[in-house]
């Protein structure tokens, strides 16, 4: 049995190996405490800032990982597998016929820090946020994916590429005219 040290200090993908060998309740938890904020992050700019759907989709991505824990080959980088059973979870989700009928975006934004600013601080933080959120959601789906990914899931171009299936130029063209429109729309008069 490994202490928490010692298991703190291993890969994630030596961590899995772990899990998938029946070694479950301590490798799973450092492996969570290492890539659920991020797994968050990425799963909430794909629904669009909508929370509650955010947390279901990331328990649903944990639970999908333990039970295809068996099946998991390092071939990839472990962030690489979690974040491909996330976006699949996602996908399921959006093909659903209950989220077809579902029109409207949830306006929820984020808590931005407040200590230590003054009122107009605040305020022209709160409008630049509400103006970076608004041009992400803007961003076509397959561009945005990869700008979540690249930023707030820190993954790696290569990373990027395994999880969602395309080639390594295909990335990086997509993050390319990502950031090309996401120039055009903040430098935009308002």
């Amino acid at each position: 049995m490994e202490t928490a040290a010692e298991l703190a200090a291993l890969p994630d993908e030596d961590l899995m190996l772990l899990v998938a060998n029946g070694l479950v309740e301590k490798p799973a938890s450092e492996l969570f405490r290492r890539h659920n904020r991020a797994l968050f992050n990425f799963i909430a700019w794909q629904c669009q800032g909508d929370t509650a759907q955010a947390e279901d989709i990331a328990q649903r991505t944990w639970e999908k990982l333990m039970t295809r824990c068996a099946d998991y080959q390092p071939q990839a980088a472990f962030r690489s597998f979690l974040f491909q059973i996330a976006r699949n979870q996602w996908l399921d989700l959006r093909r659903s016929p209950a989220e077809s009928r579902r029109a409207e975006l949830d306006e929820t934004r984020p808590e931005t820090p407040t200590d230590d600013l003054t009122p107009e601080a605040e305020l022209a933080l709160r409008q630049n946020l509400a103006q970076v959120h608004q041009a992400l959601l803007a961003l076509p789906e397959n561009q945005r994916e990869v700008v979540v990914l690249r930023f707030f899931g820190e993954m790696s171009l290569e990373e990027i590429a395994h999880t969602v299936g395309e080639g390594f130029e295909t990335v990086k063209s997509r993050l390319r005219y990502a950031f090309a429109r996401l120039r055009r729309e903040l430098e935009a008069p308002s």
